[in-house]
């Protein structure tokens, strides 16, 4: 088996465990390379689909780990125990969604040694949730698959809340910056391109014309900027 772009860099993420839990696993991909490559001792992929995990099944016989990786349907967090919240992935899924079942399972992911999100959208949703509701980001990284960059966080509960924060921080990623991510520049870049859309938007709206939106927005349109010169970047 043979993992690249965004499953592979999910995958370097995970730290040795016991435990790894696979939420909205579907092919169980990730799972199955962590037991193969001794990343864990046991595998958990969940699902809220029968279509997921049946896919799920081939898998795990192809690559004859039926006693090593446990197949639940369930929703979100719920089929993984408190006990067993070792390290747990919520990968492939939109932002919303991830912050959404973090906190109808919150005990579980507050018991979690470690979570590895890779949010598909609303990214920027993500490092504000976890900051605001006690979690610590240990790591993050960037990869790019086809023409679209992925954003994979390392995260864990530490009870410490951060907030009145900069938006540019909430946006970009401290850890992105302090570690020079290769593909930093592509995602300022990228989210450059969003911004200035968002803000001729909000100025092209005449009807609901709001002066201090327009102005907030624009400010932040101007921290990415002067971020993407001090980068290097045109």
């Amino acid at each position: 088996m043979v993992l690249s772009g965004r499953l592979k860099l999910i995958y370097d993420m995970i730290p040795p465990c016991d435990i790894l839990s696979d939420i909205g696993t579907d092919h169980a991909l990730i799972p199955a390379f962590a037991l193969l490559n001794s990343r864990c001792k046991k595998a958990l992929a969940c699902d809220i689909r029968p279509g997921p995990l049946e896919r799920a099944e081939r898998t795990r016989r192809k690559y004859m780990l039926v006693n090593n990786m446990e197949l639940r349907m369930g929703s979100g967090l719920t089929p993984v125990k408190e006990h067993e919240a070792d390290v747990i992935v919520l990968a492939g899924m939109g932002g919303i969604l991830i912050t959404e079942l973090i906190q109808e399972s919150i005990n579980v992911a507050k018991k979690a040694n470690c979570i590895l999100i890779q949010p598909m959208t609303h990214q920027e949703l993500i490092r504000p949730f976890l900051w605001e509701n006690g979690f610590e980001i240990i790591d993050e990284s960037l990869t790019c698959e086809g023409k679209k960059l992925y954003l994979v966080i390392l995260t864990r509960y530490t009870g410490i809340r951060c907030e009145n924060r900069e938006r540019i921080r909430d946006l970009i990623g401290d850890i992105l910056i302090k570690k020079k991510d290769p593909l930093l520049k592509d995602w300022v870049k990228d989210h450059i391109r969003k911004q200035k859309k968002a803000v001729n938007g909000l100025k092209s709206a005449k009807v609901m014309y709001n002066a201090e939106k327009i102005d907030m927005e624009e400010k932040l349109l101007k921290e990415l900027t002067i971020l993407l010169n001090s980068l290097g970047g045109e």
